[in-house]
Parts: C-alpha cells; structure tokens; sequence
C-alpha cells in the first residue's frame, strides 16, 4: 500500500475526527448478561507495550462484541461505534495503533496483516469509516469498497495499556488509534506507551487520530 498523499490524509483524518466525536454521543448501558458473539476459545500469547516497558498478553477466552451495535461480518464485530452492552462490569482500555497508507514488516508489529492473533476476529465491520478510508483505495469503485469493508481483515496493529490489572485476567475494551506517518508510528512503538500516544493525541499531531470506539472486547492477563 503506498503512502498517503498529502491530500488524501487531511481527507481521512477529517472523517475520522467526525466519527470519533459523534461517537463520543453514544449512550452507554451495562448488563448482567448481555447478548453478544463470542469467538471461540484459545490460549496463547501476543506482545504488547506498557508504560515504557515490552510486555505479553496471556489470552484464554475468545473475542466478545456487542451484537446490539449492528454489524456486517460474521464475527459481529464493528469499527466506528461504541458498544452498548459490555461482557462484564469491571474492564480497561486496550489501544490498538493501526497503521494508515503503509505497511510495518512482521517483525516489527505485534499482530502483523494477514495472521489472526489468537482470540481476536478474523474480520470486522468497517463500513463505519468509508468515507475517511476511501482515499486509500482509489482503485476501488463505492460499491467495490462497500462490499470489502463488510467483512475487512483485521488490519495490522501493536497493542497499549494503560495498567496491568495486577496481571488479572479481565475483559478489555478495545479502541482503535489511526496512525498515517510512518516516521510518526515508529516513533510510538519507540517509546512503547500510551502516555507518549495520548501526548500526540493531545497536540493534536495530524497524524494520529483517535480512539476510535468499537464493539469488541479481548480477554487477557498482562505478563
């Protein structure tokens, strides 16, 4: 995938501004015991950062997302919308940095395109996001477009948090950072924490957008 022209990028990152604080209206209910899919349960690792420092998820369930937030792909799964009923009543952020209009080796990102990570979907809802991710696929007609972000492979992605729940098992609610600069991304994952994204995020850095809110849920332990 080649890199965003510059055009192209304030479109993307201006659509996705617009979703992340539309998204930020959506109301919130919690219950006992909520309707939602769950991927099926495997055990394994994947890397991941915390507060400086390089660190592994232990996982032992399979996804959850929220089947009342309305979705295309088969894992019931969504990007764009929050969730309304979340799997448990006690959970933490998991961030997940995306990189936008290029390509990190598998080697140098924790969940590398085209390999399902353990316990996560194989594909998600994107269609939430067109208008902002159009730009990166000028080849493609609307329709064309529409029909592959039905059912989009999990893109490549490195995982943050922001504590390790004493390294508990527990549910984590997972938000999407979209990431455009490569220079910008290899930074991030240099400094391995969310502080150092929140920072760029708070700057507002044209090349970091988010959280964006989705229906999903892991379940891990932080080792």
């Amino acid at each position: 995938m080649s890199i965003l022209k510059t055009s192209a990028r304030r479109l993307l990152l201006s659509g996705l501004s617009v979703l992340v604080l539309a998204a930020g209206g959506v109301s919130i209910a919690l219950a006992s015991a909520p309707s939602g899919h769950h991927g099926q349960d495997q055990f394994g690792m994947t890397k991941a950062y915390y507060a400086g420092l390089s660190t592994n998820f232990t996982y032992t369930k399979g996804y959850f997302c929220d089947t009342s937030v309305s979705s295309h792909a088969g894992s019931h799964c969504e990007v764009g919308a929050k969730w309304k009923k979340a799997p448990a009543k006690d959970f933490d952020p998991l961030y997940i940095t995306v990189p936008l209009g290029f390509d990190r080796p598998m080697s140098m990102i924790d969940c590398p395109a085209n390999l399902v990570c353990v316990d996560h979907p194989a594909r998600i809802d994107m269609t939430r996001l067109e208008p902002a991710l159009k730009p990166l696929y000028p080849q493609l007609s609307d329709a064309q477009l529409t029909k592959a972000l039905r059912a989009f492979p999990v893109p490549a992605h490195d995982h943050f948090v922001t504590t390790t729940n004493g390294s508990k098992a527990e549910w984590w609610d997972v938000r999407v950072i979209g990431v455009t600069d490569a220079k910008v991304y290899d930074s991030i994952r240099a400094h391995k924490s969310f502080g150092y994204v929140n920072k760029l995020l708070k700057a507002k850095n044209p090349a970091v957008i988010g959280p964006i809110p989705t229906n999903l849920f892991l379940f891990f332990a932080v080792r």
